[in-house]
């Protein structure tokens, strides 16, 4: 049976997400859109990707409208914010997904051998995907009254910083910082700030980790399993809805259990 009709918590709402058009952005639209939400789908260069989440969610009954902006750009962010009110309303919950680089910016390799350049490149880059969308939205979110939502996606290598992925883990962990100081702010205004901190996700992005590398985590894990884009969606979207209303400034481990290990 479809639970669409069933489950709707976030019906009446609106949500962005950034970083929308694949992997872990994607499913989180998706899974917003099933429980009610009309989500807004942003993508940075590929539009069909964007489009065919649309698609899909409305296939299934869903509201979702795809939308172009670079977040680590704050005037193409501000003209995001403002389409999107034009297009679903008011956003009520921000997911900061898109971490403002690709993987040719932020390519691995020994942090004293990573140009200066490029590794502040992907730290501000990945500040700047957070903040950018903060300052449009999370006003608007405070003005109305009626609380709000935004959860950001860190990684666990912000904490265990594995050899090569130095650049990478100082955004990261940059990020945590600032998702942390902004639900300190925030929160007599009735919004929330979360983060979740996925390890290895059989995304898009980990297309060219070699097998061997995936086995290797998945036997790291307590669940002897890599994780899918979809068990972070459930996560994300838990800490966007109201039965975590009594959650901010948290850090949400996805990874399997491999932190206890």
């Amino acid at each position: 049976m479809d639970d669409t009709a069933q489950y709707q918590p976030f019906a009446g709402k609106s949500a962005l997400v950034t970083g929308g058009s694949s992997g872990i952005g994607a499913a989180t639209a998706r899974l917003l859109a099933r429980q009610g939400a009309a989500v807004v789908v942003n993508y940075r260069s590929d539009e069909a990707a964007a489009r065919r989440v649309v698609e899909e969610i409305e296939a299934a009954g869903g509201t979702a409208v795809a939308l172009r902006a670079d977040v680590t750009r704050a005037d193409e962010v501000d003209r995001l914010a403002v389409l999107a009110q034009e297009k679903v309303g008011p956003v009520d919950i921000l997911i900061a997904n898109a971490a403002g680089v690709d993987g040719r910016t932020a390519r691995p390799g020994p942090l004293l051998k990573t140009p200066r350049s490029q590794a502040l490149q992907v730290v501000e880059a990945q500040l700047a995907a957070f903040l950018n969308p903060v300052h449009a939205l999370v006003p608007g979110m405070i003005d109305r009254g009626d609380g709000g939502a935004v959860v950001a996606v860190g990684a666990t290598l912000a904490r265990r910083s594995p050899e090569g992925f130095g650049a990478l883990s100082m955004s990261k962990a940059a990020l945590e910082a600032a998702a942390r100081t902004l639900a300190r702010e925030v929160g007599p205004a009735g919004v929330r700030v979360n983060l979740v901190a996925p390890g290895l996700i059989l995304s898009s992005l980990a297309s060219d980790v070699p097998e061997h590398v995936r086995k290797a985590n998945a036997d790291r894990t307590a669940v002897k399993r890599n994780g899918t884009p979809e068990d972070v969606a459930e996560a994300i979207v838990f800490l966007a809805s109201d039965r975590s209303s009594y959650l901010t400034g948290s850090h949400l481990l996805v990874d399997g259990g491999t932190a206890m290990l």
